[in-house]
């Protein structure tokens, strides 16, 4: 299972570390002229503990070196996700909102064992968000992000559908530059015919004694809660997240692919940062 997404994450990792220094040369440029930017650069280590996909009864358990980058300005922000503030007002943001699926082994898999493997997914699209309060270092929003979906291998790149996924969002900001900071989302997931089919069909070529045949369609992919917190102290920052999707009530449940309707992803970790704008 690990020999599937290695070279991704290495590839990553190797790349961040190269062009550490000539980032941090570049990004002290900006700040000179921005004083509202920040930037911290570091490098740790991240366990993570998972289902093989929504629906699977199989885990996985993996250790990988983890880059750790954030960048804040008035219109652009990365830290543990990408925002580009494409529009702001005092009561709404159109912002950029992407997500992720890891490959998966089916031979590692007692559903899909004999079926084609499942790429590394990829999706990405705008995310209009309304402001429900907006203190100073806590904020509530109402979420809609439409995401298109791609798998990627070696080879190619194609397009496996569109995903819609309105929600609500709590976060807490850390009032100083060190302490606690934490996230908490909870909504719903909807998806098209196609995206739902790469994951859940069943054709009659692998059908079995114990796996029928399955014809997903579009609509409702289930209910989600993700939460993340993280400690920063001034060299070191500690992190835990927990993402959790429930399949009761969607389109495909019936699939013989879904073995299980609890999904979790759970990673912790840490970063020593060695670099930074301050």
């Amino acid at each position: 299972m690990i020999r599937l997404f290695t070279p991704y994450f290495i590839f990553l990792t190797l790349f961040f570390i190269r062009s550490s220094l000539v980032w941090a040369n570049e990004v002290s440029e900006i700040v000179k002229s921005q004083n509202k930017t920040e930037w911290t650069m570091g490098i740790g280590l991240g366990m993570f503990e998972y289902n093989l996909y929504p629906g699977a009864k199989e885990t996985n358990r993996i250790l990988f070196p983890v880059p750790y980058f954030t960048f804040k300005s008035p219109h652009f922000e990365i830290d543990r996700g990408i925002k580009s503030f494409l529009y702001h007002s005092e009561t709404m943001v159109l912002d950029i909102s992407a997500d992720f699926g890891l490959p998966v082994d089916s031979e590692d898999t007692q559903a899909r064992k004999g079926m084609p493997d499942l790429d590394f997914m990829l999706q990405v699209g705008p995310s209009l968000e309304f402001l429900i309060t907006n203190k100073s270092y806590f904020d509530i929003r109402f979420e809609v992000p439409v995401r298109v979906a791609y798998v990627l291998n070696l080879k190619q790149a194609e397009n496996i559908g569109y995903l819609i996924e309105p929600r609500l969002s709590f976060n807490h900001s850390r009032s100083t530059k060190t302490g606690f900071a934490h996230k908490t989302t909870i909504g719903l997931k909807f998806a098209t015919k196609d995206f739902h089919q790469y994951y859940y069909d069943v054709d009659e070529a692998f059908v079995t004694a114990d796996r029928s045949e399955f014809n997903s369609d579009s609509g409702y992919g289930g209910s989600f809660v993700k939460y993340r917190i993280n400690y920063k102290t001034d060299d070191f920052i500690y992190w835990v997240f927990l993402r959790y999707q429930s399949l009761r009530g969607a389109v495909f449940e019936d699939s013989p692919l879904v073995l299980k309707k609890d999904y979790y992803f759970v990673g912790i970790g840490f970063a020593w940062i060695f670099a930074n704008s301050i």
